[in-house]
């Protein structure tokens, strides 16, 4: 069955801003402020950045040293290195460093670190080859912040060094010439999260006297290098990103060019996917595996042959960076899957001689997808290993490398990513000292975390909408493409496209409303999603243009199916409502009646700390022996859980389900799962009871408290989403007004004005379906007859075998409200005790 995300539900907000942006959808402000964007100024910034809007770069903190150092130097014809480093981040700072250098007449040339041999930023060595090239003057870009000693070693033989940095300093700086970095303490510079880029670009602007065309001459490399450099699109980072990518269109760089036209990109509208996922890694791939160098003359040549020879070379280092990164992640998944025991392995740590130590890092991101925790690989060579972890919410990855300091050679990173040597001796003890780490920070909830930015109804979904979501873009890191959920959509049709069918096209209805939706990689739950009666979706909302038309369309990030109609559904339903249905209104209105709303206040629950999944949480019950009774309150629900025990015979054979408890049932099952919304007693020789979902309202919450055994452990696991499933059936027991009066209409239109007419209760479904998204249940519709009768606008109705007989009154009808029915006034107290009870549940 389909695995869903656990999708975490931004709550919609009052807002105040409307008045002051008529023309935004409410939706766009609750986004903008999401975003921290909430000013009038802020908003209209955000929504219409200029590249005018850009700071001064002379408001950064030595920036004017920076400038006379560098304009000294080129004057006096000083040899100048700009000191790079071997990401895309790194790499476009270089080249644009060069660009601005060589245009002033500056003698420069660079120097990128070997990832492999050398690692990241100054060392000694590197230091000493650009010392013997004559340069006096050494510039770095996008690294230097923490290089104290290589300062001070390149200053003691006589070379000057200006830094240009993003990263975190510490509390001291390296004594250089200048330091150049907006992160800085006493940095009064207004926006702090520049990429490196971002900082070589403002360097450059100040270089060239504020000169417009310094800016746009290297927006589309600072665009680059800012996406692939994964800072907060927001600010600055915004306006680079936003003008960056339509230069990046229309570029005149050879090396660009030649990039997309290898990738068949070169008359695409780009956007930050397009770079972040087609040119970026293959930049990144050659300091990874070989020479950044390559990319640098790549983008810096004024030939085009040579442009596209340099490209093609890009090309093939990718490829082989792709064939490393599968082998790698396909003999870590069987490492994983041989030799740990992931329940107790919160943190995976695994490790080789056989791994490149420059792929290690893009594969244990993908293990964190694939398992859901931290993930550290470690590549292995002679004594030594480098590792590259990657982590998840919740977990510091950095913080914990802090605590396990002392097994370390060296260590660096952020809460999400981080880098580390280690000897080989140490990697065993280092795994379980990790995981005692993570024992106490993560639970063993291993479902990926869906965070979704709103709610939306299905009359917010609009074209006017999803244009004006546009107006957000670009997005990326700080500012992500807005992920909205809908629930309850009925699939119209549904369709396999693409190579192999591996995507799904859909027509998705609500009410009235018609939705298209695509789904890549969805393919392989075609036949699943066509047995579900509703579904959940997480989606991107965009704009469709195609072949002249143009639409709202879903892209579909998530599907969350509530139950499918099988056969284990439609036995549990059709016990179900045959059990209840006589009885569930009137034991419903007594239940809700019998008194006040019970004080739980001393009652104690057992509640679901670890966040477990309530189907783990039950079956972690059933394991530990002890006699246990779940009370499930829909068939819904009651379908999740037993759908979820069916292959699990050892826990099936102590186990019984009913719709009613009595001795002679219940002997010999040790567990008992009581599928019944009405029955107020309890099992009274239960060790555990688990209020699996929600009962229909407080007061039979009370009663079946006041019922149990003093020596019994009360476990809620029940949440708030969970009432959806009770208003379900009370909506299949009784629709909903808009739904009743379409039923009177459309036997109306059937009747052709006889008194007595005879409807096939299939075919009156399929023509209401027509009309409402609603799928009638044999028992509303008998009680929407009864309510009918009761109102007095017919006088009787009988069903048999698949037919109904209805006699309306004669003579013209009066007109009377549903409330003169005594069956729908209460259905309506029902479903009133039912929302307060929703509304309450915080309180247990």
């Amino acid at each position: 069955m389909m695995k869903s995300a656990e999708w975490k539900i931004s709550p919609r907000e009052t807002l105040h801003e409307v008045m002051n942006f008529p023309d935004l959808n409410p939706v766009i402000l609750q986004l903008l402020r999401k975003r921290g964007v909430e000013s009038r100024e802020q908003i209209e910034r955000f929504l219409d950045p200029r590249i005018e809007c850009l700071y001064n770069p002379m408001l950064m903190k030595d920036m004017e040293k920076a400038v006379d150092r560098i304009k000294s130097a080129v004057k006096k014809s000083e040899k100048i290195t700009v000191y790079g480093d071997y990401d895309v981040d790194g790499i476009t700072s270089t080249c644009i460093m060069m660009k601005t250098l060589k245009k002033m007449g500056g003698n420069v040339d660079y120097y990128i670190p070997s990832r492999l041999d050398e690692g990241y930023g100054l060392n000694r060595d590197s230091i000493e080859k650009i010392h013997g090239r004559g340069t006096t003057l050494i510039i770095t870009v996008d690294n230097g912040i923490s290089s104290f000693e290589e300062v001070d070693y390149a200053k003691s033989l006589g070379m000057d060094v200006i830094i240009t940095d993003h990263h975190e300093p510490q509390d001291l700086i390296p004594q250089a010439v200048a330091v150049v970095n907006p992160k800085q303490n006493n940095c009064h510079y207004p926006f702090k999260n520049l990429a490196g880029v971002g900082v070589t670009l403002k360097l450059a602007h100040a270089l060239t006297n504020l000169d417009q065309q310094t800016l746009e001459d290297n927006l589309e490399l600072a665009a680059l290098g800012t996406i692939a450099d994964i800072v907060p699109l927001l600010d600055e980072n915004r306006i680079i990103a936003k003008y960056g990518l339509k230069h990046l269109e229309k570029t005149d760089n050879k090396g660009l060019k030649a990039m997309k036209s290898l990738l068949n990109i070169s008359d695409m509208q780009l956007d930050t996917t397009k770079v972040s996922f087609l040119l970026a890694p293959r930049l990144n791939a050659v300091g990874r595996i070989s020479s950044a160098e390559i990319a640098v003359e790549l983008l810096l040549t004024g030939d085009e042959t040579r442009a596209f020879e340099l490209a093609q070379t890009l090309e093939s280092i990718n490829q082989e960076r792709q064939a490393i990164e599968s082998k790698i992640l396909t003999q870590a998944r069987e490492m994983i899957e041989k030799d740990l025991d992931l329940d107790e392995n919160r943190v995976i740590v695994a490790s080789s001689q056989e791994w490149h130590p420059g792929v290690i890092g893009i594969v244990a991101s993908k293990l964190v997808e694939i398992y859901n925790r931290p993930c550290i690989l470690i590549a292995m060579e002679g004594e030594e290993g480098k590792g590259s972890g990657r982590s998840i919410p919740g977990f510091n990855i950095f913080e914990a490398l802090s605590q396990v300091s002392h097994l370390l050679t060296r260590y660096g990173g952020h809460e999400q990513a981080a880098g580390l040597a280690i000897s080989v001796n140490n990697i065993e003890i280092f795994r379980e000292e990790i995981n005692k780490i993570a024992g106490n920070t993560l639970n063993r909830k291993y479902t990926p975390e869906l965070n979704i930015d709103m709610e939306l109804k299905e009359e917010d979904i609009t074209l006017d909408l999803a244009g004006q979501l546009e107006l957000l873009e670009p997005f990326g890191y700080g500012n992500p493409k807005p992920v909205f959920m809908c629930k309850n959509f009925c699939v119209n049709h549904i369709r396999t496209v693409g190579n192999e069918d591996r995507h799904l096209k859909l027509s998705l209805k609500k009410k009235q409303k018609q939705i298209a939706a695509i789904g890549f990689n969805f393919g392989l739950y075609k036949e699943e999603l066509n047995m579900a009666p509703v579904l959940d979706i997480a989606f991107y909302l965009e704009v469709n243009r195609w072949q002249g038309i143009t639409e709202p369309q879903l892209k579909i990030k998530d599907i969350k199916i509530p139950y499918l109609q099988d056969e284990l559904l439609i036995k549990i339903e059709e016990g179900y409502y045959r059990r209840f249905f006589s009885n569930f209104k009137n034991e419903m209105v007594r239940l809700a009646s019998s008194g006040p709303l019970p004080d739980t206040s001393s009652t104690e629950f057992i509640k679901n700390e670890d966040n477990l999944e309530k189907n783990e949480y039950v079956k972690k019950l059933f394991l530990k022996g002890r006699r246990v009774l779940v009370i499930i309150n829909t068939p819904y629900q009651a379908w999740q859980l037993l759908e979820y025990l069916k292959d699990m015979e050892d826990i099936k054979n102590d186990t019984g389900v009913f719709f009613s408890l009595n001795p002679d049932t219940e002997r010999g099952k040790k567990n008992i799962i009581l599928i019944n919304p009405v029955d107020i007693g309890c099992k009274k020789n239960a060790d555990d009871i688990v209020f699996y979902d929600a009962p229909f309202s407080a007061q039979i919450l009370g009663l079946r408290l006041k019922n149990m055994s003093a020596g019994s452990t009360i476990h809620a696991i029940f949440k708030k989403a969970d009432f959806r499933f009770n208003h379900m059936v009370c909506q299949k027991m009784l629709p909903e007004i808009e739904d009743i009066r379409t039923i009177h209409g459309l036997l109306n239109r059937l009747s052709s004005g006889k008194l007595r007419f005879v409807i096939n209760i299939s075919d009156f479904k399929a023509q209401l379906r027509r009309y409402t998204d609603f799928d009638l249940h044999y028992m509303g519709l008998i009680n929407v007859l009864k309510v009918f009768q009761e109102m007095g606008v017919m006088m009787d109705f009988k069903i048999k075998q698949g037919f109904i007989q209805i006699d309306k009154q004669s003579g013209q009808p009066q007109k009377t409200s549903l409330e003169t029915s005594n069956t729908y006034r209460e259905f309506v107290f029902i479903k009133k005790k039912l929302k307060e009870f929703e509304q309450l549940q915080g309180g247990i």
